[in-house]
């Protein structure tokens, strides 16, 4: 069967969906400047699909009058996942974690060039987390990141990964080695690597060809929350998180 579409498309859409993809490759929040010399497009042309791209929620912009990748465009690739709602069937298990342990939540997805958190449950404590909804993280330094490096297959993750390891002046065989050891133990662990005296521990959810579809985190204080090999919590987790693997493989 030809697959092949032919006749004349929508080159303002087309040239559209170009400028997201060179923004989602990034991996910073992005100028219309370094937008413009990304994709070859003069300022003024390039502002009107800025405009159109951030009012329909595929762009969000900080305080910067930066761009990068926004909300509705997160919705669409989490729909991507499957015919049910990922984050509705994870919620309870968050809210369960939430009051378990009264620690913050997350629950985070691929996003073609890194993880972004969709859903965050947070703690009684007010406390930063360095963590938004919609808003890329990083793969190295989170666990979520490392648990999608170590589990998504190396031909999806490795352009994103070494350029974050080349930007944070990482080792590239000492991250393979913490990547051999998240599979071996099943969850990742990171200590102050975002915001100082925080810490965070992640384990992998998996759909239903055995492919890591989602992660979930729990973020706390250092020192309060136990990342230690026998920690009741991440044991809990770990358990949390196979339960609803399976959920979601039955669910398809």
């Amino acid at each position: 069967m030809d697959t092949e579409m032919s006749g004349h498309g929508i080159q303002s859409l087309e040239l559209g969906i170009q400028i997201l993809k060179k923004i989602a490759e990034e991996n910073t929040p992005l100028s219309i400047t370094e937008i413009s010399e990304l994709c070859e497009i003069s300022k003024s042309k390039l502002h009107r699909y800025l405009t159109s791209l951030y009012r329909t929620g595929f762009l969000q912009r900080n305080e910067s009058l930066q761009y990068f990748i926004g909300p509705a465009l997160i919705q669409i690739g989490n729909n991507a996942v499957g015919p049910s709602d990922i984050k509705d069937i994870a919620r309870p298990t968050l809210i369960k974690l939430r009051e378990m342990f009264n620690e913050t939540v997350f629950l985070s997805i691929w996003g073609g060039n890194g993880p972004y958190p969709i859903e965050i449950e947070e703690s009684r404590r007010a406390i930063n987390i360095g963590i938004q909804v919609g808003s890329k993280t990083s793969m190295v330094l989170t666990t979520s990141g490392r648990l999608f490096a170590a589990y998504l297959p190396e031909q999806e993750t490795s352009y994103y990964l070494h350029k974050e390891l080349l930007e944070h002046r990482l080792s590239i065989d000492d991250f393979q080695k913490e990547l051999s050891a998240i599979k071996d133990t099943g969850y990742s662990v990171t200590e102050e690597s975002l915001i100082p005296g925080i810490v965070a521990v992640g384990c992998p959810v998996f759909g239903k060809d055995g492919k890591i579809t989602a992660t979930i985190s729990i973020v706390g204080i250092k020192g309060i929350l136990d990342l230690s090999s026998q920690s009741e919590l991440i044991k809990f987790l770990k358990n949390e998180c196979m339960e609803l693997s399976h959920l979601l493989r039955s669910k398809h």
